[in-house]
């Protein structure tokens, strides 16, 4: 036993040797006291969850059943970030100084909510890819009327939201929302993809007559008329409303909207029902009151 003493010494002093070979240094960044880290993973950005806002089933403000929204309207938001969001939004450019002014902010949101309710349809999207450089322009427009597809700009639609002001404190905000379908609309009938929708629209118009008051004569304005109309369902003086009581006159045009322009999608019941526009603000009392003031803000709505 005493002969094998210098063999376990030489192993001790091998492990000892191994021991301080495998041990940590400071010039491995490692020290006695350090504790072993994870392993650095660079961060993931965080998704943004896209706000829905109202179900499928909630009016907005003129339209009964519009599309389900995708992007909630940015309540508290800067100018500039709405019309930056809309844009990103829609694919279209938005020009013109009046998206800037924090007064007409209530009219922009007009404008967002009538897109968002179009949303789920090609009605946009058609436009778009005919028209590359197509944009909506918030500007003032020289002379009455509210809005123009291509005279104020060329391949714009122009919204002249400064005047707006009057009727949306009128309470007939419905019309408005028609407004911004009436004149994209003009840009719609222009596109190829109309134009068997459109030739068919010339002959019933032929046949049934003028749909509303504004732009008797004009094939092209009734036709807007038609789909802004179809749309805006809650819109004051909607002749669809009056079809019901003239037995079905504008039946025809309804149905060509529905299957020709939005492919069997519609904002509201079918014609002869009552849709709900409970989201439609009534008018003040000193305006119901004065007949004259009723005629002359038609009058200028009517485009």
């Amino acid at each position: 036993m005493i002969a094998r003493l210098p063999r376990v010494a030489a192993a001790i002093a091998g492990l000892a040797t191994m021991a301080a070979t495998l041990a940590p240094t400071a010039a491995d960044g490692i020290t006695s006291s350090s504790t072993v880290q994870a392993p650095r993973v660079a961060a993931q950005p965080v998704r943004p969850v896209k706000a829905t806002g109202p179900s499928a089933a909630d009016p907005v403000l003129g339209i009964p059943k519009p599309c389900k929204p995708q992007h909630a309207w940015p309540a508290g938001a800067r100018p500039a970030e709405v019309k930056r969001q809309l844009a990103a939004n829609t694919g279209i450019p938005l020009v013109g100084a009046g998206w800037d002014d924090p007064k007409n902010a209530p009219m922009v949101k007009i404008i967002w909510e009538t897109l968002e309710a179009l949303d789920c349809t090609s009605y946009l999207d058609v436009v778009k890819k005919s028209n590359p450089g197509f944009a909506i322009n918030a500007a003032h427009i020289s002379g009455w009327a509210f809005g123009d597809w291509g005279l104020t700009r060329p391949n714009a639609v122009t919204l002249d939201v400064y005047k707006w002001h009057e009727p949306y404190k009128a309470g007939d905000r419905g019309r408005l929302v028609r407004l911004v379908v009436h004149e994209i609309g003009h840009a719609w009938s222009q596109t190829p993809q109309a134009k068997r929708a459109y030739d068919r629209f010339g002959q019933l118009y032929a046949r049934t007559g003028n749909f509303s008051d504004y732009g008797r004569g004009s094939v092209n304005e009734n036709f807007s008329e038609v789909v802004g109309y179809y749309v805006a369902r809650c819109a004051a003086g909607n002749p669809y409303a009056r079809a019901v009581r003239n037995k079905g006159q504008f039946d025809a045009y309804y149905r060509l909207v529905r299957d020709e322009v939005f492919a069997g999608r519609e904002f509201g019941p079918a014609v002869g029902q009552t849709p709900n526009c409970s989201l439609a603000p009534t008018r003040p009392r000193q305006l119901a009151q004065s007949v004259g003031a009723r005629r002359v803000l038609k009058e200028k709505l009517d485009h």
